[in-house]
Formats: C-alpha cells, sequence, structure tokens
C-alpha cells in the first residue's frame, strides 16, 4: 500500500519532524544547530512561511509553522533539508544520506491544539534527560514565549497572544503551563508525533483522514 499524500494547504498549520538517517545523533555541535537555523532563517525569509516554535534535537528537529501561500511546504522542507545535508556533508567531510527519507508534517488544529503541541515541543529536550528545565535548552522557541527573549525566527502563535493581553502576564502563563507536571511528560506522544492529524475527531474528518 502506498504512503497516503501529504495535505499541503497553506491555511493549516503544520507539526513538522525530520529525522536524522538511522536515527543518529548527527547534530552534534553547537555549529550543528546554528547552521541549520541559519539554514532555516535563510529560507523563511525567502520563501515567507511563518515560524511559530522549533526544537532541535541531537537526532530530529520540530517545526510548528504555516507554509506560505505561493511556495508549497514539500518543496521548502526539501531545500531546507537538502541544504543542511549539504553543509553537513563538506563540513565533515562524509557522504551518504543525513536525513531519513520522508519528513512527517501533521495538520493541527491550532485553536484547541496548538498551546499543548508547543508545550511537547519545548519539553523534548527535558524528556530526553538532556536539560532539566525547557530554558537550559537554547536550540527551542521556548524562551522566546517563555522570557520574551529576542529570536527573528520566530512569531508570536495566536494561541499564546490570547493567553493575555499583557506580555508579562503571557509570559508567566506560558511557563506556567508548559512546566506544570502532568501523567506522560517523561514518555514519548504518539498522539504527537506520529498521528495523522493533530486535533479533534471532526478536524479529522473535515481533513478526510481517520485517528489512525
Amino acid at each position: 500500500m502506498g504512503r497516503p499524500p501529504r495535505i499541503q494547504h497553506s491555511e493549516f498549520h503544520f507539526h513538522v519532524i525530520t529525522r536524522c538517517n538511522n536515527n543518529a545523533f548527527s547534530f552534534e555541535t553547537n555549529e550543528d544547530f546554528a547552521i541549520y537555523l541559519d539554514i532555516l532563517r535563510f529560507f523563511k525569509q525567502k520563501h515567507h512561511f511563518s515560524l511559530f516554535n522549533y526544537a532541535l534535537m541531537n537526532s530530529h528537529v520540530h517545526l510548528l509553522l504555516q507554509p506560505s501561500p505561493h511556495i508549497s511546504l514539500y518543496k521548502t522542507m526539501l531545500l531546507i533539508n537538502w541544504s543542511f545535508a549539504r553543509d553537513y556533508n563538506r563540513r565533515k567531510s562524509r557522504k551518504g544520506h543525513f536525513w531519513l527519507d520522508r519528513y512527517k508534517s501533521i495538520p493541527v488544529e491550532t485553536d484547541r491544539y496548538a498551546l499543548d503541541l508547543m508545550r511537547y515541543i519545548n519539553l523534548n529536550p527535558v524528556r530526553a534527560g538532556m536539560v532539566q528545565s525547557p530554558g537550559d535548552w537554547k536550540w527551542s522557541g521556548y524562551r522566546f514565549y517563555a522570557y520574551g527573549e529576542p529570536n527573528t525566527l520566530l512569531e508570536h502563535h495566536p494561541s499564546y497572544l490570547g493567553l493575555s493581553l499583557q506580555p508579562k502576564m503571557r509570559q508567566q502563563a506560558f511557563v506556567d503551563y508548559v512546566c506544570m507536571v502532568l501523567p506522560g511528560d517523561n514518555t514519548r506522544r504518539p498522539e504527537w508525533s506520529d498521528a495523522p492529524f493533530i486535533g479533534s475527531e471532526l478536524f479529522g474528518r473535515q481533513l478526510g483522514l481517520s485517528p489512525g
């Protein structure tokens, strides 16, 4: 049975996950992380997609974005991944695939599920035992939301802006929400990373998808 076609609509937000080949820990240095963000910034400016959050891990990348209405998500991710792989292989004097052959792009019902997804994304480094607190990991969008740290890659998600009219109160509400302890926080959650969509059954039916 073939793979299902990708949903590409620019009006949706997507949880994009790209994994290193063989799930290897290929992001090895701060330089690797910084160059990926530079490439992401270059194509964000060129393709005009909206980026709301991210977390770069040693073996994979999480992005929460809205594609450009003029350039498909497929083309954007193809160029980002190809550019980084080419640069990585050149710097490390290596050959072969850097990424797995197919990234995931999961449509998100933004008004109800975006904050939960952002919480899941920003807790990845904590869940992996890399840091004690999400604010300790500089390669994510957490500090932008929690502390108001400048980040030219990101724009505020509408669901975040709905937390309060006051920036400081929004930031504190986000910190409290992300850092509250919930059952299952220490385990990988397939409903955020493996499902065909993130949202209600009605949202899935509107997309023509079943929960899986």
